[in-house]
């Protein structure tokens, strides 16, 4: 069990028993053949696709997420990590809800999130990210809770962009998030980010390259309007 604070983070003590199990499972893990292979390819993946997402513009200083889903567990980015550097930034911590792990303490504020999109999706892998457009259109389409592209290239290949609502790692968005998801590879948080899920991590990575790109051209468009 984790103890905390008054001003609710974990206790010092809590942190380090963390942070001492965090590098025995580490240090463990580089003796176990095969499956440490495998769950290190994974993590290389993540941290491949996190310096994109950042190239890429998606993301900017210690905001977004990325996880994997390894079986009935998920590898996921640590809360604060900077995604073009998630090198020893990566934890490990299960998908169902009802055996948490301490590791939670120190992965993503947003791990219920992956969690319950895991649970109601297909989905083997969430990339989140905070691009601008995005974040804007989200606001503008408030009233219709969707974005509907204007290129055809994002008709095609997004058809429309559920808007959904619920605070940063807030059970709300957990809820809204993973049931837009089911019909959908991509979605954006009110005011927040994208959240995309994929088969692959790449695929993922794709899905919300796309959401900036319609949501771009989208703006412009109506920018540009006389």
């Amino acid at each position: 069990m984790v103890s905390y604070r008054s001003d609710g983070t974990p206790s010092i003590t809590d942190l380090k028993r963390i942070l001492m199990k965090y590098k025995s499972i580490v240090r463990e893990e580089r003796y176990s053949g095969f499956h440490l292979s495998n769950r290190i390819n994974k993590m290389q993946e993540l941290i491949k696709y996190g310096k994109k997402i950042v190239s890429a513009g998606l993301a900017h200083s210690h905001f977004g997420n990325v996880s994997k889903r390894v079986g009935d567990q998920m590898l996921i980015s640590t809360t604060g990590s900077m995604l073009d550097e998630l090198e020893g930034q990566i934890v490990t911590v299960p998908i169902d809800p009802s055996t948490p792990d301490e590791l939670d303490v120190i992965a993503s504020t947003e791990v219920n999130v992956h969690r319950a999109i895991y649970r109601e999706t297909s989905a083997l892998a969430i990339l989140h990210g905070h691009s601008k457009y995005a974040v804007v259109m989200s606001m503008l389409c408030k009233q219709s809770g969707q974005i509907v592209p204007e290129d055809s290239e994002s008709i095609y290949f997004l058809h429309e962009i559920p808007v959904v609502t619920g605070g940063i790692g807030s059970e709300e968005l957990a809820t809204n998030a993973a049931s837009a998801l089911r019909d959908h590879k991509g979605i954006v948080a009110l005011g927040h980010g994208t959240f995309a899920r994929g088969a692959t991590v790449d695929e993922a990575f794709v899905i919300l390259s796309s959401i900036e790109h319609a949501c771009t051209v989208k703006y412009l468009q109506a920018s540009l309007q006389f």
